[in-house]
This record gives structure tokens, C-alpha cells and sequence, in this order.
């Protein structure tokens, strides 16, 4: 889990709306650029995953422009992007540097001075640092490559290597240690890497409890609570690292991972809101099996508990209403006990359906999706049904164009099911069903085991589940 400590990290643009205080006092950067025609600059700025534009500045003579505002930016690092070939240059905007000025090179973004910003100094001096290692480290690791290639070793080239890190460990740690109010010491320290302690017992158990330990310690370095953290170009990546690598991608995993990181933004109003917004929409729009328990569970503890003071009732009562239809047919939970009629007017209580699955399929005549995954479904039936599957097919279509669904039963050859509609549609107050096909695989206790899965994925999956199924019976014995 080691990082390259030579790696420069660079994000992209997207614009949001920022809703953090801005001090009131004046602020000015002039900006003198050797080997520049263009008359406008872009200033922007990171913020989170990706990069806003903050402002357009005119040349007043050739290379020299003036950033001036009546109130200071919000705190962070701060980009000068360059027409027309989209090149940056990145420079730091802190809580206390008022007025300073850069110059550099339109030809060379790393040979850069400035005056009246030790953060600025500082954090180029750092950048030229790594740059001059940089060159070093890929000429000895090019000579390891040979070697290796020859079959052979170069102790010498590793050894210089394994020094170079050290180097640039003690360069990081001195940096940190002199500057520790500065923007660069964030971000320096931000790469430190977890120091994994030794652990004892087999190759296997030692692997989880360095994984453990990793995980628990992934954020030790990284101050959530700094103002300017969402303005940084590690932030989204490294949140990002511990919820796609560090988490298992099971949705009590997840939520455990979303509530660690949120808690710890939580000092920090513009980080959190960002962040709180950014993973219920994620989560909302994500398709993976299951995962629709983070979004309810975001609504649940954070938006329904007023901790999104931002968002409008409007909102607010989608979200809520959104969440209210998903929870009860959520993975793990035993599904709506609905009530559906045959086409004689018999009720059909899913309860009282006797077998060790069952699978529920709604479903309508006109829906082109349904007609392209039926065959799949009636094939898998007619391969289950004999393993204690039992399949209940809802037809979705009410009022007076119920009457098509039994002719369609007929037409796509779904015979052998438990066929169900229901004029008035009464399971809609218990399932929701927005779009259709939807299918639900449920245990005999009516527990739904796996939902939202595509016809012709269900044979596999369901032999899946039974495989599942008695490894775990076998593993008891």
C-alpha cells in the first residue's frame, strides 16, 4: 500500500455552487508572464472531484495582469490556467497573504518566483525539489530495469534509490515540521505514508490485520477539518481511494465508510456539504445490486435529521419520499406482504406461497424490455422449478387495462407461473414499482436474498445463491 512519493496530482474542471464566508479585505496577485501573447488568463480553483473557473483577467500589457477582488478567495490552491494551449500553473491562496506577486514562464510552469508569499516559496522550492529527485529516481530505476532484464541486480542503483526516498521523506518532514501553519505543509502531509506496526500469526491473518490497521489509519495525516481542504488537488482521490478500495463493496461496509469520513468533515461546513451531497448522489444514481441501502440510509441519518440545512423542503420531501418507497423492499429485508388476484379474482398472498424461494417478477404486456427477458425467465422457471422455486408474476397494468394481461400470460408462454394483477393496484402502497420489469428472489422466509437483477442473468445468479447456500450448510456441519 505504499505511494510514489514522486507522483504530481492533477484534477479536472466542474462547477458547484460554493457556499463558504469569504473574509472581508482587499486581496491582489500581479502576475508577470515571460513568452505570453495572450491577453486573458483564467483563474480557477479546486473543489473537490474536480475544478471551477473563478475568474477572467485582462491583460493590462503584455504578460502582466492583475487578480484584485474587494473580499480575500477562500483559502486553498488556485490555478492560472493559459490560452489557448490549456496549460496551469498552480499557486496557493491562504488565510493570511493579502497581496503578493508571481512571475514565470509560460514555457517553464515549475520556474516560478514570488514575492510576499512564504507559502508560494515554499511550495515551489518543494515542487523544483521533486522535480531534480524525479529525474534522479528514473534514471537509477532505468538501470534496475537492465539489470533485472539481464538477470541480474544492481545493488548499487537500488541502494542510491532507497536512499532518494529517504531524502525526499526527511525534505517532506522538514517542511512540515518548520511551515506547520502552511497550506503546503496540508498538502505535503496529506502523502505521508501509514507507518504499519509488525503483527504476528499466519500470512493470511498478518494480511487483514495490516489491511485493518491501514484502513483505520488511512485519514492520521490528512486534516479534514481545514478550511481549504476542499480547494486541494488530493482530497476526492484520496476519499475516493478508501470508499472504492479500502471498503468492501457491500452496503453495511459502505455506509460504515460514508459515516467515517462525513463525522470527520463534519468541522469542516463547506467539506461536508460537499461530500454529503456528492455521495447521495452518487449513491442515488448508482445501478450496483443493493446499494440503494446507502441512499436511504443518507436520507435517514442526515438529510430527515436537518443536517442538510441547505436543501429546499421540495427537495427535501422527494428525497424523503424516495427513501420511504425503497426502504421496505430493501436487500435483507422480508418483503411487503402485497395481496394480487388471478384472473378468477382469487387473492394471492405472497406469505402464504409455501416454497424455498420464491421469485417475484412484475411485469406489463406493452413493456418491449419484458417481452426481450421473458423466454429467459420462463426457461429458468421450467430449470428451478423442481430445486423449490415458485414464481409470482404481477401484472402491473390497472383499471380497465388489467384485461390485457391474461392474454399476454398466454402469448409469453408464462403458464407455469402464479399469473397476478390487480386492477386498483393496491401493492403500490406497500411496492413501489416505478418501471418494470423488477424482479425480487426471496427466501422462505420471504427475506429478499438479491433484487433489480436482469432476466437473463437469473439462472446464473440463482445457482449462484444455492451454491451460496450450501457452502454455508456444509461450513456449519
Amino acid at each position: 500500500m505504499t505511494r510514489n512519493i514522486f507522483k504530481v496530482v492533477y484534477l479536472v474542471i466542474f462547477t458547484i455552487l460554493s457556499g463558504a464566508s469569504l473574509c472581508a479585505q482587499n486581496f491582489e496577485v500581479d502576475v508577470e508572464i515571460k513568452g505570453y501573447t495572450n491577453d486573458t488568463l483564467i483563474v480557477g480553483n479546486y473543489f473537490g472531484e474536480k475544478q471551477i473557473v473563478k475568474d477572467t483577467l485582462f491583460a493590462i500589457s503584455k504578460g502582466k495582469f492583475v487578480w484584485s477582488r474587494a473580499e480575500k478567495p477562500e483559502q486553498g490552491v488556485y490555478l492560472f490556467l493559459l490560452k489557448p494551449e490549456n496549460t496551469f500553473l498552480q499557486f496557493i491562496v491562504n488565510d493570511y497573504d493579502t497581496k503578493f506577486s508571481i512571475k514565470f514562464d509560460a514555457k517553464d510552469l515549475v520556474d516560478v518566483s514570488f514575492k510576499g508569499s512564504v507559502d508560494n516559496k515554499v511550495f515551489y522550492e518543494y515542487l523544483t525539489f521533486l522535480k531534480d529527485k524525479r529525474v534522479l529516481a528514473d534514471t537509477l530505476r532505468a538501470k534496475m530495469d537492465r539489470a533485472k532484464k539481464a538477470e541480474t541486480k544492481d545493488k548499487d542503483a537500488e541502494d542510491k534509490l532507497n536512499q532518494l526516498d529517504k531524502d525526499v521523506k526527511a525534505y517532506q518532514k522538514s517542511v512540515v515540521d518548520k511551515y506547520p501553519q502552511l497550506i503546503t505543509a496540508l498538502l505535503i502531509k496529506s502523502n505521508f505514508e501509514v507507518d504499519l506496526p509488525a503483527f504476528e500469526g499466519t500470512e493470511q491473518e498478518t494480511q487483514m490485520k495490516r489491511y485493518l490497521y491501514y484502513k483505520e489509519h488511512y485519514f492520521d495525516f490528512i486534516d479534514l477539518s481545514h478550511p481549504a481542504l476542499i480547494r486541494t488537488p488530493f482530497i476526492h482521490q484520496k476519499i475516493d481511494f478508501y470508499i472504492q478500495k479500502l471498503s468492501s463493496q457491500q452496503p453495511d461496509s459502505l455506509i460504515k465508510s460514508v459515516d467515517k469520513i462525513l463525522t470527520l468533515l463534519e468541522p469542516n461546513p463547506e467539506a461536508y456539504r460537499y461530500y454529503l451531497a456528492d455521495f447521495l448522489n452518487k449513491y442515488a444514481q448508482m445501478k450496483m445490486v443493493g446499494l440503494d441501502a446507502i441512499y436511504v440510509h443518507l436520507v435517514d441519518k442526515y438529510y430527515s435529521k436537518g443536517k442538510a440545512s441547505w436543501v429546499t423542503e421540495e427537495n427535501l420531501k422527494k428525497m424523503t419520499d424516495n427513501a420511504n418507497d425503497l426502504r421496505p423492499i430493501l436487500i435483507g429485508k422480508i418483503m411487503p406482504d402485497i395481496v394480487t388476484y388471478m384472473e378468477d379474482g382469487t387473492p394471492v398472498t405472497l406469505s402464504a406461497i409455501k416454497s424455498p424461494y420464491t421469485v417475484v417478477i412484475f411485469w406489463a404486456p406493452d413493456c418491449g424490455h419484458c417481452k426481450k427477458i421473458m423466454p429467459d425467465v420462463v426457461s429458468f422457471y421450467e430449470k428451478n422449478k423442481n430445486k423449490g422455486v415458485k414464481m409470482l408474476a404481477v401484472c402491473t397494468k390497472g383499471g380497465d387495462k388489467t384485461a390485457t394481461c391474461w392474454p399476454a400470460i398466454k402469448e409469453k408462454k408464462m403458464e407455469g407461473f402464479i399469473n397476478t394483477g390487480d386492477t386498483y393496484q393496491r401493492y403500490n402502497q406497500k411496492v413501489r414499482i416505478p418501471s418494470t420489469p423488477k424482479i425480487f428472489i426471496l427466501d422462505e422466509k420471504k427475506e429478499i436474498i438479491i433484487k433489480d437483477i436482469p432476466g437473463e442473468e437469473l439462472d446464473r445468479i440463482f445457482n449462484e445463491i444455492l451454491e451460496f447456500e450450501e457452502k454455508k450448510r456444509i461450513e456449519k456441519e
